[in-house]
Parts: structure tokens; C-alpha cells; sequence
């Protein structure tokens, strides 16, 4: 840890890595340059290369920023926690037998898992004793179903971020503790949605799976899951009496996802001073990344350009 960046300095950093971000123009110029960007970013190696190489261009400043300043580093290693949960979900369903692409996220120094680990025979115990130490939740050995496990790995991974902020202030406390249970809401409404639409459990089931968050998390996340959930049906009675069909379960994840982004981006610029702009530039690489990957698998089924940009989440 070199600690060489104080607040100031940091936002300052912060605010100038935001104007970089890329705009839909920026994303519509990739997808029509297609050849150029995958040759680029995958080196002639493939898709999941041409991902992961954008993966580790992304957060690249963001390692530095961890080294930099002592206050923000357990934010910042949250936030590469959350990439860090999908290399566990991906060795998990892997152990389950199931077809995977191994992309992984390579999050540097801070890695807790090995990328080494998909070339092991990946037997379902150890993975499960594995996140069980990883976590330090014995109810990895005893959950049952990939799905419920997947959703463990989940809230456990938002929860780093709401351990983040124990040591801030009160008053930073308090805005960072309203991203994460933005967040938190989101994520489980998605799950919500996935389990009974994707499995067919009943409402009962559902909730009791829901209900775990309150162990893992200082307050019920679902007085946040309603505001998050009467936003967006607004936002669908109102398509519907315009005639649009009703919405299927990836334009329902889309919709709760560019509902955070907006929510999110809302936030930066409300006091250069306080954690809102490192929290939210935060989360708007995290959509970066997410709309980066989108633009390659495009390219990989080959859809028109019209067709991917519909589902990047970003800003003219």
C-alpha cells in the first residue's frame, strides 16, 4: 500500500477517469468497426480472450487506486470482489457438470482464486468446502442446488461492499450504505424473477430464499426491493398502454439494471467533497465492462448493429 493520493486528490483523479468514459456514440463506433475492435482486444486468440483482455484494460486504474489511497481500499477491493464472485460461480457450475465458457476475471494481486483452478477436476464437495472457507459461511456445505448456491455467492459478494464502508464516517456511511442497498434490491428482485419464471418455484419458496439476505445484510433489503419494483411497472403499464407486449425475463433484467445505471449516475455529482463520486464512477465502469462484453458477444452471433446497441446501458 503506497497511500500517496488524499481525498482531493482522489476525486480529482475520479472525476477525470469519468469524463473518459465511453458514450453510446463511442459504443456505436466499436460495433460498426467490428473487425478492428475484436482483432484488437482478442489478439487474433478469440472471444473470451478479446473479454478478458477488456477485463483487465478496464480495472487497471482501479488496482492503482487501491494501492493509492488507504481510506477508499476496502471499497475498492469490494468492488473487484464482485468480479471475483463470478470466477467462483463459474468453477461452481462447472462442478455441477454443466457447459461453461471459462472467462475469467483476473482481479491482480487481490486474487483469492487461482485461475489454475479450471484446469483441476473440480469435484462438488471441494468447490463447496472452497466457498465455504472463502466466505466463511458453512451453509455452502449444505446448500443445496446450483441455483440457491449461486444466489449465497451473490449477496455475499454485495455484502463485501457493505462491509466496505465500516470504517467511513457517519455521513459517508450513510450514502454508500444507499448504493449497496440500491444494489441489493436489484439483485434480488432479478432473483426473484429467475426463480420462478426460469424454475417454477412458488411465491413461499421464494421468499424464505429471499428472506436469507437479512442474515447476510444489516437491514431487510425489501422495503428497497419496492420502490425498485413499483418503478418499474410504472415503467411497463405505461409500454403496454402503448401498445408494446408485455416484457419478457431479459428485458425485465435490462430494465432493473439501466433503472441502477441511471440511479447511479444520478449520484455523481452531488458533492465533489464525499464518497458519491468514487462509489458511483465505481459502478459506471462496472457498466462499461458489462457493455464492452456486450459489443463482443454481439460480434460473436453476429447481430446487426441495431440489435446490440439496444442493450447497452449508457449515456449520449
Amino acid at each position: 500500500m503506497k497511500d500517496y493520493a488524499d481525498d482531493g486528490n482522489l476525486h480529482a483523479r475520479i472525476y477525470a477517469m469519468r469524463s473518459r468514459l465511453l458514450t453510446l456514440a463511442d459504443y456505436a463506433a466499436l460495433v460498426r468497426d467490428r473487425e478492428a475492435f475484436l482483432d484488437e482486444k482478442a489478439g487474433g486468440r478469440g472471444y473470451i480472450e478479446a473479454k478478458e483482455n477488456i477485463f483487465t484494460e478496464q480495472i487497471a486504474a482501479i488496482l492503482h487506486l487501491a494501492e493509492a489511497a488507504t481510506k477508499y481500499a476496502p471499497l475498492f477491493l469490494a468492488f473487484l470482489r464482485q468480479y471475483e464472485a463470478r470466477n467462483a460461480k463459474l468453477l461452481l457450475t462447472k462442478a455441477f457438470g454443466r457447459q461453461v465458457h471459462e472467462q475469467w476475471y483476473d482481479i491482480g494481486p487481490y486474487t483469492t482464486l487461482d485461475k489454475s483452478l479450471l484446469g483441476d477436476e473440480l469435484l462438488l464437495d471441494g468447490v463447496r468446502r472452497l466457498l465455504a472457507a472463502m466466505y466463511g459461511d458453512d451453509a455452502f456445505l449444505h446448500e443445496r442446488g446450483c441455483e440457491r448456491l449461486e444466489m449465497r455467492i451473490d449477496m455475499h459478494a454485495a455484502g463485501m461492499l457493505q462491509d466496505a464502508s465500516a470504517s467511513f464516517g457517519t455521513g459517508a456511511k450513510k450514502v454508500f450504505d444507499a448504493f449497496t442497498g440500491r444494489r441489493v434490491a436489484v439483485i434480488a428482485l432479478i432473483w426473484r424473477r429467475r426463480l420462478g419464471e426460469n424454475y417454477r418455484w412458488d411465491d413461499g419458496r421464494i421468499e424464505g430464499q429471499l428472506a436469507l439476505m437479512s442474515g447476510i445484510f444489516e437491514t431487510d433489503p425489501r422495503p428497497q426491493m419496492k420502490i425498485v419494483e413499483e418503478t418499474l411497472d410504472r415503467r411497463f403499464e405505461e409500454q403496454h398502454r402503448n401498445g408494446r407486449m408485455p416484457p419478457k425475463l431479459v428485458d425485465m433484467e435490462y430494465h432493473l439494471e439501466e433503472y441502477y445505471y441511471r440511479w447511479v449516475r444520478s449520484q455523481f455529482h452531488r458533492d465533489f467533497h464525499s464518497v458519491y463520486c468514487v462509489v458511483a464512477y465505481l459502478w459506471l465502469l462496472y457498466y462499461q465492462v458489462r457493455n464492452l462484453f456486450r459489443v463482443i458477444e454481439g460480434m460473436r452471433f453476429s447481430l446487426p448493429p441495431g440489435e446490440i446497441m439496444e442493450r447497452i446501458i449508457g449515456e449520449a
